[in-house]
């Protein structure tokens, strides 16, 4: 049987693991690129079983409407801004990660502005997407790293970058997304 707090109890988890990705990336022993990878998996997963669980199980909750997103913010940019300190700004920029700390911003406060004034808030496929190219992102610009640190296969740096603006992109496109919903409602649904 399936504890009906499952699904909080993993989002939890999720962000108690934040701070683990920062301690494995600050050291100076390739093996702990490693350890950076399997974390962002085992992360990725349990956020898979989150929502399944809660979907399939019907333990969707007020508090796991909001603990879900809140953990996957916390962790993507947990790893984002622990990423911008180990590679430096020319090959992780700064600006990239605020726009998508900026939008996550945004969006949260929208949200719960919207749900204030009882309007439907509804989650776009872009927005469902954002947070898998987010997370398959981290994955790669990871294994860049442990590829390197190997010397398996030697990748230029620079296609980083490339990733993050494919990323960030993604993001800020699926904020716009948010934005048309908002005022598709209409002046008179909002005040």
């Amino acid at each position: 049987m399936i504890s009906k707090n499952l699904p909080n109890i993993l989002s939890i988890f999720r962000i108690i693991m934040s701070p683990f990705f920062i301690l494995f990336m600050i050291q100076d022993e390739p093996y702990f690129l490693l350890l950076s990878l399997l974390l962002i998996f085992v992360v990725s997963i349990t956020d898979f079983f989150d929502g399944y669980y809660a979907r399939k199980y019907k333990l969707v909750t007020e508090l796991g409407k909001y603990l879900d997103p809140i953990a996957d913010k916390i962790f993507i940019l947990t790893v984002l801004f622990t990423l911008y300190f180990i590679l430096g700004n020319d090959i992780f920029p700064l600006w990239m990660v605020v726009l998508i700390l900026l939008r996550d911003v945004f969006i949260t406060v929208l949200r719960s502005f919207l749900k204030a004034k009882n309007l439907q808030f509804t989650t776009s496929r872009l927005a469902k997407s954002k947070t898998l190219i987010q997370i398959v992102c981290m994955h790669t610009i990871v294994a860049i790293l442990i590829f390197n640190a190997f010397s398996i296969l030697v990748i230029d740096y620079s296609s980083i970058y490339y990733i993050m603006f494919f990323c960030t992109t993604i993001t800020l496109l699926s904020g716009v997304g948010y934005i048309c919903q908002y005022y598709s409602k209409g002046p008179n649904g909002l005040y």
